[in-house]
């Protein structure tokens, strides 16, 4: 939903999903979640789909299993948590999340070299170099609102940082545990055949 006025002038309803960084933990929980569908403008809006498009087709070209859905998830919440490192009064949008989305794909793309061919492999690096160059050069250690060029709204650079750092954690760690608990099963099927 976009919101082309100041904050001040938002619908009572959303003002309840925006979130407040500055407010750290005393905020209701939903906001985690519902300040990701908020958005600035209609451009900003627009261009977050196209990427959410984007995401998906290169998520269904690659046939993504159940659990990377699970990290992205996993990761949405958590992208928005980042943010509250950040001295913001308030912050919406979808591109943290997305980051954390493309991260999860670009990973993918990566750690499972026996289902992707080289080609989707090649794909993998270059969407992990991209978004590792695209969020050095925001310096989100630097600025906490940058103006990007053709940006009709400010960006939080932090929220593309957290974004990424919360898709690569989420989704390194079900891959341990899926992995491990596979393991477990293949070494109990192999004591009961022995």
């Amino acid at each position: 939903m976009p919101l082309e006025q100041p904050s001040t002038q938002w619908p009572l309803w959303a003002q309840a999903g925006t979130l407040h960084p500055d407010a750290g933990w005393h905020q209701p929980a939903w906001v985690f979640w519902t300040s990701a569908w908020l958005h600035g403008s209609s451009a900003h809006l627009s261009r977050n789909l196209m990427a959410l498009a984007l995401l998906a087709v290169l998520g269904a070209s690659a046939r993504m299993p159940p659990r990377a859905a699970l990290a992205w998830l996993l990761a949405w919440p958590l992208t928005q948590m980042g943010m509250l490192q950040q001295a913001l009064h308030t912050y919406i949008g979808l591109s943290g999340v997305l980051h954390a989305g493309f991260t999860v794909v670009a990973l993918h793309h990566l750690t499972h070299p026996i289902q992707m061919d080289r080609h989707q492999r090649i794909l993998g690096l270059i969407l992990l170099a991209g978004l590792i160059f695209k969020i050095l050069m925001e310096n989100p250690w630097q600025h906490t609102l940058i103006r990007p060029a053709g940006s009709d709204i400010n960006v939080a650079p932090w929220a593309h940082l957290s974004g990424a750092a919360a898709g690569a954690v989420v989704y390194l760690f079900t891959s341990v545990t899926t992995r491990a608990l596979s393991v477990k099963r293949l070494t109990r099927k192999q004591r009961t055949l022995n």
